[in-house]
């Protein structure tokens, strides 16, 4: 007789986060678009198709949250209704934006998308789900090298945005794990 096993045991607070981040990042979707319907300036073309590359870059990592909880036999809460009451993101403005002012906020949330991130790595540390700290890192490196390229849209000014959190330090009992593969982003069409 065969033993199931549920891999979800003993890891509700990975789960949790995991759906934390199904929110946010869906909610950020949400608003990056916003901002890319909505955004006015000179350089009007090259910030209307970076801002579309952001929401594509989201999409896939919600799909990832959502498939990690699935693979750990959970379900995930990935309604907008459930990403508005969940994400702890305030509310884009609902006007047309200068560039400069629509990069400054899609900035301000990809930076706390980041801290966040850097919190469920932290979860996932200690309650030893490796995997899952794989993936929360894979999306740390992409949002924190967003969020460079925003605060290079902004130049001088985005002197006044806090930078991005570091990773999560390994304590120092742990040795470190080999990095894993880099993730295949599909061709764009």
């Amino acid at each position: 007789m065969a033993t199931e096993t549920n891999p979800q045991v003993g890891k509700p607070q990975v789960v949790v986060q995991l759906n934390l981040m199904v929110a946010l990042s869906a909610d950020l979707r949400s608003q990056v678009k916003q901002a890319h319907w909505n955004v006015v300036g000179e350089n009007f073309i090259a910030i209307h198709k970076l801002l579309d590359e952001l929401a594509a870059t989201l999409l896939l990592q919600v799909d990832t949250y959502a498939e990690r909880i699935r693979a750990l036999q959970a379900v995930p809460r990935g309604t907008a209704r459930e990403a508005a009451k969940n994400s702890p993101l305030k509310e884009f403005p609902l006007t047309e934006l200068d560039e400069a002012e629509a990069i400054r906020a899609v900035l301000e949330r990809y930076e706390q998308y980041s801290g966040a991130l850097t919190e469920a790595i932290d979860t996932c540390d200690k309650s030893e789900d490796m995997t899952t700290q794989d993936v929360f890192i894979e999306a740390q490196r992409d949002v924190d090298l967003q969020a460079y390229f925003l605060r290079s849209h902004l130049g001088k000014s985005a002197r006044t945005a806090r930078p991005a959190s570091k990773p999560a330090a390994r304590p120092a009992s742990k040795p470190a794990r080999a990095a894993s593969k880099p993730a295949v982003r599909p061709a764009k069409k």
